[in-house]
């Protein structure tokens, strides 16, 4: 009997359900967060969320607008803005599904710190939400077309998972010792699309990287800087590297397949640290007139990769080291390895990073596969 009464007891609690739950038709999802520098000096917060009643197929207003919509308060904190939102709204805004947050270049180069204030203290909010630096607006990108995806905010978290910019998020900010990082940088212009029936409309890409030190913006890398920023953050994805043939000139492009980079600070000198990277390739196209069959022809586009490679990761660090910012961690790497080195050097770290690290980069770039044509198919038609 007594077993009994305990069996009906723990049925009970199941079925009751958690006591503090809330129904899922009463929240709404934020997806999106954007922060940008209000006129009067407060933060402009823009929610972006999905609209439920038109995602799904057959419902009452399914086809009609977008399946998206967005929500702006100014506040002199996220939480003001986030509450005077909240005030006048039919359901309970949810971060938990919160997965980009984009930050306008005039808010960044003031400072997030205030941002991530608020993302820690926010339960619901994940530390590893992917941040990323817009020009102008932010919440000017919830305008763009998503041709691929159901929101805007989609596309822009793609760009992180496909490695095409990097994925810096706010737990990589909290875990620096000042504020130093580097995000992505997105691209903003207007252009004609044939999926919006030839209407001008705005496109959204990937540009540089936007570099912080003390939780500020103090400066951008080029494109070209950004891929020597996604080598040195081990974050390179399937990208491309186009060289020029030693032959004659013309381009072969290499596809990466797979790459890593090790760090290590120098055991002769105390502010150098060794830069190691492996990649393994494919030629993925060749316009030149050079036998890809003969192993000594590959050596030499190996060891011309490698450069490309090394004066990539060299421009990174170089634009880093004008601006005083350590985005690239290497004085966590010479406290991990060298405490007694960094204990005397944490107060002065920015002027000894800008002053006295140096880099030695080793690369170590393979071509495993030259492709099914050893020549171009123009020579191949000459010849046959």
């Amino acid at each position: 009997m007594k077993t009994l009464k305990w069996i009906i007891l723990m049925c009970t609690l199941v079925l009751t359900g958690c006591w503090s739950s809330v129904e899922v038709n009463k929240q709404a999802f934020i997806e999106t967060m954007y922060v940008d520098k209000s006129t009067n000096g407060e933060m402009d917060i823009t929610l972006s969320f999905p609209l439920p009643q038109r995602l799904i197929a057959g419902s009452a207003g399914a086809s009609g607008g977008n399946p998206y919509a967005q929500v702006s308060s100014t506040g002199k904190t996220v939480t003001d803005a986030y509450q005077k939102m909240q005030a006048d709204q039919s359901r309970e805004l949810s971060w938990g599904h919160t997965r980009v947050i984009v930050i306008s270049e005039a808010m960044a180069m003031e400072g997030i710190g205030p941002i991530l204030e608020f993302i820690v203290r926010e339960p619901k909010l994940n530390i590893n939400n992917a941040i990323l630096v817009a020009p102008g607006k932010a919440k000017d990108i919830e305008n763009l077309a998503p041709v691929f995806e159901s929101f805007p905010g989609e596309i822009i978290r793609r760009f992180t998972q496909n490695k095409v910019t990097l994925y810096t998020t706010p737990k990589d900010f909290l875990e620096t010792e000042n504020g130093d990082m580097v995000t992505g940088l997105l691209t903003k212009k207007k252009k004609k699309m044939l999926s919006e029936k030839g209407k001008e409309k705005l496109w959204v890409g990937t540009g540089g990287m936007a570099l912080f030190h003390n939780y500020k913006m103090v400066g951008t890398l080029s494109p070209s800087e950004g891929r020597g920023a996604l080598w040195l953050r081990n974050s390179i994805g399937k990208a491309a590297v186009t060289i020029k043939s030693p032959t004659d000139g013309k381009l072969i492009s290499l596809l990466v397949l797979q790459a890593h980079t090790k760090i290590r600070p120098s055991k002769k000198a105390p502010y150098t640290f060794n830069v190691y990277v492996t990649a393994e390739d494919d030629i993925s196209e060749s316009q030149s007139n050079i036998d890809l069959s003969q192993p000594k022809n590959i050596y030499q586009l190996e060891q011309i990769a490698e450069s490309e490679i090394k004066d990539r990761i060299e421009e990174a660090f170089n634009a880093s080291k004008k601006v005083k910012a350590d985005v690239f961690q290497f004085g966590e790497y010479l406290s991990w390895h060298k405490p007694k080195i960094w204990k005397k050097s944490k107060k002065d770290w920015p002027a000894i990073y800008q002053d006295k690290v140096k880099l030695n980069i080793y690369v170590d770039l393979k071509i495993k596969r030259p492709g099914s044509e050893n020549n171009p198919f123009s020579i191949k038609e000459l010849h046959s």
